[in-house]
């Protein structure tokens, strides 16, 4: 597995320039808008807690209301009468012990501040387990976190730590910050613990302005870190993944709700620029994590998303899929995709090696996606290609993919358009139950940029496979192939002169005394 103490050695692959731009974009916005606790007591740059602080004076202390943290004593009601006695500003201690609790625990007082260095929060419910966090101004630091699971479940509050309220029209929550948690697994392969989270570790729905910071995830039986449902303005930086069920860090934006089936085009097509401002994931950084060996799914993908930058990440033995996946998905019902910088990661072992940690059956264990190290895709169905509102908008559009380091790979280190003159078919459910069968293909993907990589033990070092699209539009410079400049032999290539800067935000960067 890839370490953290090779990070030093990303500044050799990412281009400073560039990441000096996105971060100058909205550096004092992004200060106020993340750091609130920080400007209001006067005390900048940015900076929070950590593991060697202490508390705030004149903090609550959880064990006032009737918690124990003896590691047996049921604690949800005293801790949730904790909780709800919280009022703005306030921070909640929980002392070193480990807290029990039967059911989802509830932040609904904004401005509160959850302290748990040194404590740990085991949930012994698998199907009502998270920390559930229904409050702007929020913080959730330095807790140990473990989990009863029984099987990969899917609902938010079968996530370790969720940031979501019910319901798509309600205002979205502000200024949440996750930091210095670990969501680990507290006992050995095949045991009630053996896992930390029923769902993802991390969920971020419909949130503006968020931190997710210096976090451990390992062995959630979904994603690591899943951003979604609108999510905007935010920073994931300096993570620690491990051996998760789905995507190690992902950001997903869904076009609307149950299977694609559902609803029609021409509803969804019609209610596209309402749809869009609800539900699209935009304006994220994802920096400086370090992750490795999920047993399905992706390393770090956009599934639907706009201004989102992946930049300089380690993400090493992606078992089942791509390193970085970028993606309009039918199946999933999701939005196109504009705006991606993909920047001075390192890209090692995809597809190489064969899980050292996984649930699934051996069959499944032993299945590998054929995906690319970064792989770029999109496809959409007929009936929605006919409408043109769709046909545009289901796109994958302006991806940067600069400075790279991509080693050790299984199939190729970049492949674009993969289904394109393909015709493909996928059972449906009308909303009366009924099947029936929807065609699809490949969608259009333009405006992408190959500049200064270095491509060394793959089998090519770049695939496109819409060359013939005549939307297309492709560039490449100074890439390099096991150390010879790599010209690309196919494909319509010409500057665009398009500008792609991703994630329109910048991060405080607070010292964490790691």
């Amino acid at each position: 597995m890839a370490e953290r103490g090779q990070s030093a050695n990303l500044t050799n692959f990412a281009s400073a320039t560039s990441r000096r731009l996105v971060v100058q974009q909205a550096a004092a916005i992004w200060t106020f808008a993340t750091c609130p606790w920080a400007l209001a007591r006067g005390t900048m740059p940015c900076t929070t807690p950590t593991a060697a602080s202490a508390p705030p004076v004149g903090a609550s202390d959880v064990r006032r209301f009737g918690a124990r943290g003896d590691g047996r004593s049921d604690d949800t009601a005293a801790i949730q009468r904790a909780l709800d006695s919280l009022e703005a500003g306030q921070t909640l201690v929980f002392p070193p012990g480990i807290y029990m609790h039967s059911s989802r625990l509830v932040v609904a007082h904004a401005g509160a501040t959850l302290w748990g260095y040194g404590a740990t929060l085991h949930a012994t419910n698998p199907a009502d387990q998270a920390l559930l966090v229904q409050a702007s101004n929020a913080r959730v630091l330095g807790f140990t976190m473990t989990a009863v699971t029984d099987e990969r479940r899917h609902a938010p509050w079968e996530s370790r730590i969720a940031i979501w309220r019910h319901g798509n029209d309600l205002p979205a929550l502000t200024d949440v910050e996750v930091r210095d948690n670990r969501i680990i697994e507290s006992g050995p392969p095949g045991s009630a613990g053996a896992n930390s989270s029923s769902s993802a570790a991390i969920f971020i729905h419909n949130v503006h302005r968020f931190v997710v910071s210096g976090n451990v995830v390992r062995r959630s039986l979904s994603d690591g870190i899943h951003i979604t449902g609108g999510a905007r303005h935010g920073l994931v930086e300096g993570n620690t993944v491990r051996e998760t069920g789905d995507d190690m860090v992902a950001v997903v934006s869904y076009l609307g709700q149950g299977e694609p089936g559902a609803e029609t085009p021409a509803l969804i097509a019609h209610e596209l620029a309402r749809r869009k401002d609800q539900a699209l994931v935009r304006d994220v950084l994802i920096s400086d994590n370090d992750v490795s060996g999920q047993y399905w799914g992706r390393g770090i993908s956009v599934v639907g998303g706009e201004d989102v930058s992946i930049i300089g990440n380690l993400i090493d033995a992606t078992t089942h899929g791509a390193g970085v996946y970028i993606a309009r998905e039918q199946g999933w019902n999701t939005f196109g995709v504009r705006n991606v910088r993909v920047e001075g990661n390192k890209i090692t072992r995809v597809q190489t090696t064969r899980p050292a940690y996984s649930v699934l059956p051996m069959a499944q264990r032993l299945q590998k996606a054929g995906h690319a190290a970064v792989e770029i895709v999109a496809h959409i169905f007929e009936d929605e290609k006919r409408i043109t509102e769709l046909r545009d908008a289901l796109t994958v559009r302006r991806v940067l993919v600069q400075n790279n380091l991509i080693e050790d790979v299984s199939t190729v280190a970049v492949r674009v358009g993969y289904g394109w003159n393909r015709q493909l078919a996928q059972a449906q459910s009308r909303v009366d139950g009924s099947r029936y069968t929807r065609r699809f293909g490949g969608a259009s993907i333009s405006e992408i940029s190959l500049i200064g990589n270095r491509f060394n033990a793959v089998t090519a070092g770049l695939e496109i496979l819409n060359a013939q699209d005549s939307q297309a539009a492709f560039e490449a410079a100074d890439n390099r192939l096991d150390g010879r400049p790599m010209e690309p032999s196919t494909g319509p290539w010409r500057p665009f002169g398009a500008s792609i800067t991703g994630a329109n935000v910048a991060g405080c960067k607070p010292a964490r005394g790691r």
